[in-house]
């Protein structure tokens, strides 16, 4: 029998890609969560939302960090859960018709959709151009192009929310940690979901001015005119009259 096909070592390799898979979800997981709390704290207003992110992009900016524990572990992740859905169409298994696993896999099939766009729409903006485009930015696309703004963040954030609660509760024991003893349940993870997609909602309407007059701020914000300047937006905001260069 070749070790490709020896039952024990492909049992053992995947197991060994389980716990990979898991420990590197959790990592992002952390960095996941925090984001996603910063989005609630937009209902409170910029000056709020701004601060708590300027304090959230020290630590998960910092070089290190941003590629070990934010870009590393989100690449390991997506290619390790690729790997398993490969290798398990390879063996002929069903797909799992547990609630929870299939909105996992629903959730992540979401996030994969949408996270590069975001990540060079967002962290390209700033590493290429220098412009973070904070409270006024986000707030600039939803004066720009709310009809698709508002759906895209809302369906993006809360499938995120999704995916690191439940994919917690699975990934922490994997890797020898006690999960939460309060979302073992999968009612209890929905439940804890449904309130954090309640504050995502709010959050998303403080961006959008709902509590706060946000207009004038956002249409001059540099994140707008970079948009402009770049030919991606043809919206209410004047360019800043130079040509971007990388």
């Amino acid at each position: 029998m070749s070790p490709a096909t020896d039952p024990s070592r492909d049992a053992a390799r995947e197991r060994a890609l389980i716990r990979i898979q898991a420990a590197s979800g959790a990592l992002f997981a952390v960095f996941l969560v925090a984001h996603l709390v910063n989005q609630m704290f937009a209902a409170a207003g910029p000056a709020v939302y701004d601060e708590m992110q300027g304090q959230l992009r020290a630590v998960y900016q910092a070089p290190l960090v941003e590629l070990a524990c934010v870009i590393g572990s989100l690449l390991v992740h997506i290619v390790v859960s690729v790997w398993r859905m490969v290798r398990r169409r390879r063996r002929g298994q069903q797909s799992v018709a547990a609630p929870r696993l299939r909105w996992q896999r629903l959730t992540a099939v979401v996030l994969l959709i949408f996270t590069f766009g975001h990540l060079i729409a967002t962290r390209g903006a700033s590493a290429v151009y220098g412009v973070y485009p904070g409270f006024d930015g986000v707030a600039y696309t939803m004066v720009w192009f709310f009809a698709y703004f508002f759906p895209y963040y809302l369906l993006f954030s809360a499938a995120g929310l999704y995916h690191a609660l439940n994919g917690l509760t699975f990934a922490l024991p994997r890797i020898g940690l006690a999960g939460p003893p309060a979302l073992r349940s999968h009612r209890a993870v929905v439940a804890a979901w449904a309130a954090g997609a309640v504050a995502l909602a709010l959050g998303l309407a403080g961006f959008a001015g709902a509590w706060h007059d946000v207009r004038e701020r956002a249409i001059a914000s540099p994140y707008a005119q970079l948009l402009v300047d770049l030919g991606v937006s043809s919206g209410p905001a004047q360019p800043s009259g130079r040509r971007p260069s990388p």
